[in-house]
């Protein structure tokens, strides 16, 4: 399977209506013979003998290249649009199996005496179309934006001049903007650096921080994400059931999150879970402040156990492993990140 480009803007009045009847079109309506000529490779250097425009060479790729399977990407202003070739034939005029064709402007498309296409009426030769070959085709995505779906390789290359080029190079883009455009998912910067920075950031705490600065930094993006007060209670808390590391109020909504943080890999087991549990549960029993109380766990690991998740749904407790946690400490951003250990 190859990756074409090819452009149809070439009487595009009418190569665009036959596109949609799924009919792929380039020029060279004047080559004589096309029959034998879509049959023969030796007819192309003969033809182009003593006429060598660099343009030949599009409608070789275009006769002898493209095979059934392959892949065409056919630009337009601002959008590009996907199709398979269905077969192996390379289609002449008189091949054409379309009733009541028109181009844009309402002109009926005939086949005139000499097998070429014409607008209204064959004995008008001025009203020639110069469109010579076709390929059968279906679409794969029609209409694609470039801007949302299209990597920058494949911005650059659907900017070229030529009538059509084997891009198998950017197969991977082509087929990437398909997924996304079919799941209507627009390439976002945002995202692309979320997602090829968040295991090296894991890996670099697990390398660099401890149990205490895992708790600082867990208190620094509370902060980050703007609470309006957030302490490391004492770990000798007096009067208390269960335990809570780090303690994060959003006045402004009236809640407070209580977290349990533990630095470790593999899996986290439910012993945390019980813990900050037992300590919002003392809490809300103890204390009749108005405030929503809500317990997290935030763990480096990879995993929870299995009962750790089943307890945490019923006891209605947020679980945050190590990737979870390292994507929110990059949504919330880091570019004060060292003042969580001053």
């Amino acid at each position: 399977m190859n990756y074409w480009l090819h452009r149809i803007s070439h009487h595009a009045e009418i190569s665009y209506p036959l596109l949609k009847e799924g009919y792929l079109s380039i020029g060279w309506a004047y080559i004589p013979n096309p029959k034998d000529f879509v049959k023969d490779k030796n007819l192309f250097e003969i033809e182009f003998k003593n006429y060598k425009p660099r343009s030949r060479f599009s409608l070789k790729r275009f006769v002898y290249g493209i095979t059934k399977g392959d892949y065409v990407v056919v630009p337009t202003s601002g959008r590009f649009s996907v199709f398979e070739i269905i077969d192996d034939l390379v289609l002449v005029p008189e091949d054409l199996k379309i009733e009541n064709l028109k181009d844009w402007n309402n002109n009926k498309i005939i086949l005139g005496n000499d097998r070429r296409l014409y607008k209204n009426d064959d004995s008008q030769k001025t009203n020639a179309i110069d469109l010579g070959f076709f390929r059968k085709v279906k679409p794969v995505a029609n209409g694609i934006s470039r801007n949302k779906f299209a990597d920058q390789k494949l911005i650059s290359r659907l900017k070229i001049r030529e009538t059509n080029a084997l891009i198998n190079d950017l197969g991977k883009s082509i087929e990437e903007s398909i997924v996304n455009f079919n799941n209507n998912k627009p390439i976002d910067l945002h995202s692309i650096i979320i997602d090829n920075h968040v295991k090296s950031t894991l890996k670099l705490i697990h390398d660099n921080l401890d149990d205490s600065k895992f708790e600082k930094l867990v208190k620094w993006y509370f902060e980050k994400a703007g609470a309006s007060n957030v302490i490391i209670p004492a770990k000798n808390e007096s009067d208390k059931e269960g335990d809570a590391d780090i303690i994060a109020t959003f006045e402004s909504i009236k809640t407070i999150i209580y977290v349990q943080a533990k630095k470790h890999k593999g899996e986290t087991s439910q012993w945390a879970l019980n813990q900050i549990n037992d300590y919002v549960s003392h809490k809300e029993e103890s204390t009749d402040d108005g405030y929503s109380k809500i317990a997290w766990v935030v763990s480096t690991s990879d995993t929870f156990s299995e009962v750790c998740e089943e307890k945490a749904k019923l006891a209605g407790v947020q679980l945050i492993n190590g990737l979870q946690f390292s994507q929110m400490l990059l949504e919330v951003g880091i570019g004060d990140l060292d003042s969580a250990f001053n």
